[in-house]
């Protein structure tokens, strides 16, 4: 078994994960590999094997691993989207976070998850991926989202005009600070601080948030994620913020934004017992109310 370990940086905390993953795979006659930005204190602290690979995060990982290992919060896990791409390669996200929405893996558990993967005692949580046409000439490079595109304005300036379309269909301008197009996993994330709904992680849909909308009809809409959506922003300023999760490049007035779901998913590795509602209560607190004790 091939694991790939994954992390924004090395840090210490890491040691007895990173440990867990090295005496697993010496067990299972596997192979281990680390990030190439850990390698210096990854080979200082280990006794690592002698078939241990390094990569960096342009390389392509699809022939090489059986298991993404991210080590680190949620930001960590949604960044491995662009590692692992159309791959399918599995992950497990350990949390390290605070909150631990989507890395949810607690440290206790991470050697027990490790063997009940191999001995595929798992589930898989398909994960819809959102991407953006141009993407090469926006962002230099293919990036994807896991969570949510937003289009906002730019430090403190006014408030902006987008224009909406569904299909080519005109949907509406939106006179706001931005627009959220969040996919079913960003649902409880930016989009749901600014009042979108909660959708379950298989649901076929997309949400469009508007961010602090002047027109006070203005609602959160949940549409297909068969469904593209272009964005065209205007405003007094002349750049505008386009993120995708937490890659961000600032875009002219009048570029056009064209976004759609991508032809892959991302696994999340849940365990036997793992649901999505019991993450709500734990996670958000739901249940939480003197009157339920």
């Amino acid at each position: 078994m091939r694991i790939c370990v994954f992390s924004r940086v090395y840090n210490p905390a890491f040691r007895d994960e990173i440990q867990t993953i090295l005496e697993f795979v010496e067990k299972h006659q596997g192979q281990v590999l680390f990030c190439k930005h850990m390698q210096k204190e990854v080979q200082r602290a280990f006794n690592l094997p002698t078939n241990t690979l390094f990569f960096t995060n342009e390389e392509s990982i699809s022939d090489k691993a059986d298991l993404v290992v991210s080590l680190g919060g949620d930001g960590t896990l949604l960044e491995t989207v662009n590692l692992i791409k159309s791959s399918q390669i599995p992950v497990l996200g350990v949390n390290f976070g605070r909150l631990g929405f989507l890395s949810n893996t607690p440290k206790e558990e991470f050697r027990f998850a490790l063997e009940a993967f191999h001995q595929s005692n798992y589930s898989l949580s398909k994960r819809t991926v959102l991407e953006i046409d141009n993407c090469l000439n926006i962002f230099g490079r293919q990036v994807y989202a896991l969570n949510d595109i937003a289009l906002h304005k730019n430090d403190g300036s006014s408030m902006i005009s987008v224009q909406t379309y569904i299909n080519n269909e005109f949907m509406n301008s939106y006179w706001s600070d931005g627009i959220i197009i969040s996919t079913p996993t960003g649902s409880t994330a930016y989009s749901l601080s600014c009042g979108g709904p909660i959708l379950v992680p298989g649901a076929s849909n997309l949400i469009l948030t508007p961010i602090a909308p002047h027109n006070l009809s203005v609602r959160p809409v949940v549409i297909s994620d068969d469904e593209i959506v272009t964005l065209i922003p205007e405003g007094r300023s002349d750049n505008f913020v386009l993120s995708l999760d937490s890659n961000q490049t600032l875009i002219p007035k009048g570029q056009k934004i064209i976004i759609r779901k991508a032809p892959f998913t991302i696994n999340f590795v849940r365990q036997a017992d793992d649901s999505f509602f019991k993450v709500l209560r734990e996670k958000l607190m739901w249940g939480e109310d003197k009157r339920n004790l």
